[in-house]
């Protein structure tokens, strides 16, 4: 089976024991939160600036997901995250943005002092690194393979870890739960979260080839930061995934994608803003920076001519 191959080989890219292949990025998420059989309604910590499916997640497990503000770099900021822990905390979320990587040690210390289990989002971090060891193999590690990912096929998403009763769980409930027995005697609530054989070994072809593509990623940021003025950038990414920058008014997102044809995007909104949450976000850094931060795209087919143009076109609004 192509996805037992996948499962494999990326749990030993990643430096992991175990790896559960499913169908999207969000499932392995949701996955992983089920997996841990948290008593319901228990608080999950959950930044503020990620993509939303990272607290859709808590919301689909039954959990509550407690909005953790971040830096000025975009990541999860860990003293308001400590700050926020209480009784009723069972796990820490966090995502590593846009190939910038949270300080995992810290990370680890703080779930350790409390005894909290942490599950990293790190759909956007394929091959990042946090003190000589990869992203995803500090506690739980959830992954996309989404097709604008770094390693990536058409969809995809996987769970790796090094706990081996929470990956035999993980493989159970990924497969509607039907047990060892397979009687339709479910003891367990589980998801069709089946990955196909297709989709594997599309991101089999991409995993056996992420060095390359890591290769022609950093030289499109290289090639960015000397086209761009120090005032816009942002701090550097560990592996980049798209190109982020700081602009006064990040409107001009629409400008460039709908009438200059550059695929140029917004970042990230403050989640706990987003349905079904509606909670009032205005006063936090996450919040601030939604106006500013965009992203444009590294992606290893780009060309120095894709990116001079890309430059051009946003010299010219800026």
């Amino acid at each position: 089976m192509e996805f037992e191959t996948l499962e494999r080989e990326f749990s030993d890219y990643i430096g992991a024991d175990g790896c559960v292949a499913v169908n999207t990025g969000t499932s392995a998420l949701h996955l992983a939160l089920e997996a841990l059989k948290l008593p319901e309604n228990s608080e999950v910590l959950v930044p503020q600036y990620t993509m939303v499916a990272t607290a859709w997640a808590a919301y689909y497990a039954r959990l509550k997901p407690v909005f953790v503000d971040c830096k000025d770099d975009l990541l999860i900021d860990l003293e308001d995250l400590e700050s926020k822990i209480t009784k009723k905390t069972k796990a820490i979320m966090v995502t590593h943005i846009y190939g910038r990587v949270v300080n995992m040690t810290k990370v680890m210390k703080i779930a350790e002092k409390y005894n909290l289990r942490v599950i990293e989002d790190a759909a956007e971090a394929h091959g990042c690194e946090w003190s000589g060891e990869k992203v995803g193999a500090f506690d739980i590690g959830c992954f996309s393979f989404y097709r604008n990912k770094i390693i990536s096929g058409e969809e995809g998403g996987a769970v790796v870890s090094n706990d081996e009763e929470f990956i035999k769980t993980a493989k159970d409930m990924k497969s509607m739960s039907f047990g060892e027995s397979h009687n339709y005697m479910h003891k367990q609530i589980g998801f069709n979260y089946r990955m196909t054989n297709s989709q594997a070994s599309m991101i089999l072809d991409s995993l056996h080839n992420v060095e390359k593509n890591i290769e022609l990623r950093k030289r499109n940021e290289s090639l960015y930061d000397s086209l761009i003025g120090e005032q816009y950038r942002m701090p550097k990414r560990n592996v980049p995934w798209v190109y982020d920058i700081k602009v006064k008014d990040n409107n001009i997102v629409d400008v460039l994608r709908y009438e200059r044809n550059i695929p140029a995007r917004y970042g990230f909104k403050p989640v706990g803003m987003c349905a079904p949450f509606h909670i009032d976000a205005t006063n936090t850094n996450a919040f601030k920076l939604s106006k500013n931060i965009m992203y444009l795209p590294v992606d290893p087919h780009l060309g120095e001519k894709e990116i001079k143009n890309i430059v051009l076109n946003l010299k010219e609004l800026l």
